[in-house]
C-alpha cells in the first residue's frame, strides 16, 4: 500500500505539471492563465515576474514525491511522512489541475472553491506531520517540509488573489471601502497570516514566499498606487525582520548549524 501511495503521489504531480504546461501554451480553451488574469484585474495581483515561482514549486514537488517513491521502494527510514500524508497530497494536485481548467473556462467562482480545497489539504498535511514543530533529520526537512512550505505559502497568497478576481468578475463595488483600501486590507491579512505561520508553526519558508509576493505587489504599484506599494513593502520588511529574529533565536535547531557543529541530523 505504501508503494502504491508513493507512486500515485508522484503521478499526481506529473498530472498537475502536464495540465499546467498545456494551460501556459494555450492548449486548453485557447487561452492562458495570464490572459484570464488580465481579463479580471485587481490590485492585489503581483507583478508578472512573481509567477516564475511555480518553477521552484514544481521542482520541489517532484523532489518531494520522488523521494517518497525512493523511500517506499528502498524500505527507507523516512516513510512515516508518506503514511501521514495519506491521500491529501493527491487531492491537492487533482484540485490544482481542476483549478486550472475552471480558471481557463472562466468559472472563476468554482476556481475559488478549488483553490480553498488545495489550501485545506496542504494544511492537513502540515498538521498530520506536525511539520516544523520538532527537530527532524535534514532529509525530512529538505525533501518533505520545504516543498510543502513553498507550495502552501504561495497558495495562501493565490487564494486572496483568486477571491479578488472573482469579486472583479461579479462587479462588486467594494461597499464601504474603495478598491485601494480593500487591497491594503488584504495585504494586512496576508502579512498577519505569514506572521502567525512564523511564530506558531516555525514555518519561515512559508513566510519567505509571502515576502516574494509582497515585493512583487510593491514593484507593480510603485509610482502608481503609492499607498498599496508602501503597505506591501512595509509588510515584506516586517516579515523579513520576524524571519531573521526567529531564525536567530532558533539557530541551534537549524540543520546547517547542527551540521557545522557536528550534531547528528
Amino acid at each position: 500500500m505504501l508503494k502504491k501511495l508513493a507512486i500515485f503521489n508522484f503521478l499526481s504531480v506529473v498530472l498537475a505539471l502536464g495540465i499546467n504546461f498545456l494551460a501556459q501554451t494555450g492548449q486548453i480553451n485557447g487561452k492562458t492563465i495570464g490572459e484570464i488574469s488580465d481579463k479580471y484585474p485587481n490590485l492585489f495581483t503581483p507583478a508578472d515576474y512573481a509567477f516564475v515561482i511555480w518553477g521552484p514549486i514544481f521542482i520541489g514537488l517532484l523532489a518531494f514525491s520522488g523521494f517518497m517513491v525512493y523511500q517506499a521502494f528502498s524500505n527507507g527510514k523516512y516513510t512515516g511522512f508518506i503514511k501521514n500524508t495519506s491521500g491529501w497530497f493527491i487531492v491537492a494536485n487533482i484540485a490544482m489541475s481542476c483549478w486550472i481548467i475552471a480558471w481557463l473556462y472562466e468559472y472563476i467562482g468554482l476556481s475559488v472553491i478549488f483553490m480553498f480545497l488545495i489550501l485545506m489539504k496542504l494544511l492537513k498535511i502540515i498538521l498530520n506531520n506536525n511539520m516544523e514543530k520538532w527537530d527532524a533529520p535534514i532529509q525530512t526537512i529538505a525533501f518533505y517540509w520545504w516543498p510543502i512550505c513553498l507550495f502552501s505559502g504561495w497558495i495562501s497568497v493565490a487564494v486572496i488573489a483568486n477571491m479578488a478576481s472573482y469579486l472583479s468578475k461579479t462587479g462588486w463595488d467594494g461597499a464601504i471601502f474603495s478598491e485601494v483600501e480593500w487591497t491594503v486590507i488584504m495585504i494586512g491579512v496576508a502579512t498577519i497570516i505569514n506572521l502567525l505561520m512564523i511564530h506558531l508553526r516555525n514555518m519561515r519558508e512559508f513566510a519567505a514566499v509571502g515576502i516574494w509576493a509582497l515585493i512583487a505587489i510593491y514593484v507593480r504599484h510603485q509610482g502608481a498606487e503609492e499607498l498599496i506599494a508602501k503597505t506591501a513593502l512595509g509588510g515584506a520588511i516586517l516579515l523579513l525582520l520576524n524571519i531573521t529574529y526567529h531564525a536567530f533565536i532558533n539557530r541551534k535547531t537549524n540543520p546547517v548549524y547542527r551540521l557545522l557543529h557536528g550534531d547528528k541530523i
